[in-house]
């Protein structure tokens, strides 16, 4: 009987309908415990103290431990805080097995934007409503009814760790094992799930796609939000195995120069690892990403491969000449023997090696995946003049010395068969040895008539040359264009992509991310767990 005012009842009320997300992170953004051999060493991404230590080990230790069979991926990452959930239900949700050095703020961001059901009215699903986000394919604001559906619906943020070093196929089924185990989990807990939504992050992308297309477990997942995925490769792979992983930090920056050193900071580091694991070299250029990505300049002429569409026998599978990918003699440094034919040997012996992972696995791989994608994609791809890639890789050669360089710069060499100089020949000649960066010295045959039938020449390794993320070029980031419901470019750096910290582009990528998410759950309505009203 009380005069009437404007007090009212709230009632909460938890979904029972679980619409999963999944998060995969890219190449060593996983973590890793060793087995075997590898017992004692640890990939743990939780901060630069518990990393530093890689940049103290040396090709030796990193050929050892560093390879799919010495590494597992391991859940004890340290947890993010900012959520409502329990640091037990977050180590459920495997949150630990990936790093929180590059993931924890878009674990969070993601988490908490997607499960906002005390303030329904000014979350960011509401405000992507009124926001555009200049999409260049698909771009259309969310409905009311689009953004009223999704909170009809539970979205947890669960991640998928995989061993990076090894093949990503074995990733792919792990993570269709986990969507298994994800969709079971709460199927028991008796909430109805049929379905997840995958979330990626560069290599995560190729692991998805194959997860997906080849593996047939497209059914199980509405749809696949990519980002910055190499979708047809990367040449900076092929840079790295040269001269290690790059830092181009205007001023040297020493954090910075750390994580160049501890992802492996020259070819002997990189090699030792690269050459025997099947994930990373995965992320080479396929066909479709062109010919005519590598080249080499002398002055005089220019070079350019692959040339015939195929860079696994024109260029990676190369043994023996200064541009090779793969230079042999840095691929086992656990090679001490000291009987030169039993040295040479091993040596042989690891090239097939790492020549069969390039035909049977990276060659292979990149033909199942090709062109295929799961028919519900959205991608956000970065390319920004100041987050240079290489598009492209050149090698550019000098003559050494002054008489060369006067006399003979006009006369052509045979620069694909020229011979790198030895360590012995770059020491007497006062230079550092062994060439394990951006420069190599080598001795090439005249191809004219002269005096002088050999020319010294020292050649440079290029800057990267076009725009895109840092590591991934525009031409690979755009690839899915055709395959896409929804596409946005974005300026970000590759390995903060996701990280809202780092700026509003790449905010603009999570909400991106975000409102695909919502898309990709109205198709709900088509399965059992629609609403009769």
């Amino acid at each position: 009987m009380t005069p009437p005012d404007n007090t009212y009842a709230e009632l909460s009320m938890v979904p029972d309908r679980v619409i999963p997300v999944v998060f995969v992170p890219g190449v060593m953004g996983s973590n890793l415990e060793g087995i075997g051999k590898g017992s004692g060493y640890e990939w743990l991404l939780d901060s630069t103290e518990t990393m530093i230590g890689w940049a103290l080990r040396g090709p030796e230790v990193r050929k050892n431990v560093l390879t799919p069979a010495t590494m597992e991926v391991t859940d004890k990452g340290r947890l993010s805080e900012g959520t409502r959930q329990k640091a037990e239900e977050l180590r459920r949700r495997k949150w630990g097995e990936i790093g929180f050095m590059s993931y924890s703020k878009a674990l969070v961001w993601l988490e908490n934007a997607l499960n906002d059901y005390h303030d329904p009215h000014a979350g960011e699903r509401v405000k992507l409503m009124k926001d555009a986000l200049q999409a260049s394919v698909g771009e259309r604001a969310l409905t009311e009814d689009e953004v009223g559906l999704s909170y009809r619906y539970l979205f947890p943020v669960h991640a998928c760790g995989y061993n990076w070093l090894a093949d990503n196929k074995i990733s792919a089924a792990r993570l269709g094992k986990r969507i298994d185990e994800i969709i079971a989990r709460y199927r028991k807990e008796g909430r109805k799930c049929e379905k997840v939504i995958v979330v990626t992050h560069s290599m995560g992308g190729l692991v998805a796609r194959h997860c997906s297309e080849v593996l047939g477990y497209r059914d199980k997942i509405f749809g696949i939000v990519h980002g910055v995925m190499p979708a047809i490769g990367a040449a900076a792979v092929y840079r790295r195995f040269k001269a290690g992983t790059e830092d181009y930090t205007p001023v040297y920056d020493l954090e910075s120069g750390i994580t160049s050193e501890i992802l492996g900071g020259d070819a002997a580091a990189m090699t030792a690892v690269l050459s025997s694991a099947p994930g990373p070299l995965q992320l080479l250029p396929t066909p479709e990403y062109g010919n005519g990505w590598l080249t080499i300049e002398d002055g005089s002429g220019s070079y350019s491969l692959p040339a015939k569409g195929d860079p696994y026998s024109e260029i990676y599978a190369v043994r023996g000449k200064w541009w090779s990918m793969a230079e042999d003699r840095l691929i086992n440094p656990l090679n001490k023997e000291t009987d030169r034919k039993k040295h040479q040997r091993q040596v042989d012996a690891d090239w097939e090696a790492f020549a069969d992972l390039i035909s049977e696995n990276v060659k292979n791989f990149h033909e199942e995946i090709r062109s295929r994608y799961h028919p519900n994609t959205h991608a956000f791809y970065g390319s920004a003049s100041e987050f240079k890639a290489y598009g492209s890789v050149k090698w550019s050669g000098a003559l050494r010395g002054p008489v060369d360089s006067t006399l003979f710069r006009n006369r052509p060499i045979d620069v694909l068969e020229a011979r790198q100089l030895s360590d012995k020949e770059l020491l007497a000649e006062g230079h550092d040895a062994p060439e394990i960066g951006t420069e190599r010295s080598v001795e090439a045959t005249y191809t004219d008539k002269g005096w002088f039938p050999n020319s010294r020449r020292q050649f440079f390794l290029s800057m990267p040359d076009e725009n895109g993320d840092g590591t991934v070029p525009e031409r690979s980031g755009v690839a899915p264009k055709a395959h896409c419901k929804s596409l946005l470019r974005v300026k970000v750096g590759h390995e903060p992509a996701y990280n809202p910290s780092k700026g509003s582009e790449n905010v603009r990528a999570l909400r991106f991310t975000i409102r695909a998410i919502v898309w990709l759950a109205q198709a709900v309505q088509t399965t059992s767990m629609k609403y009769d009203n």
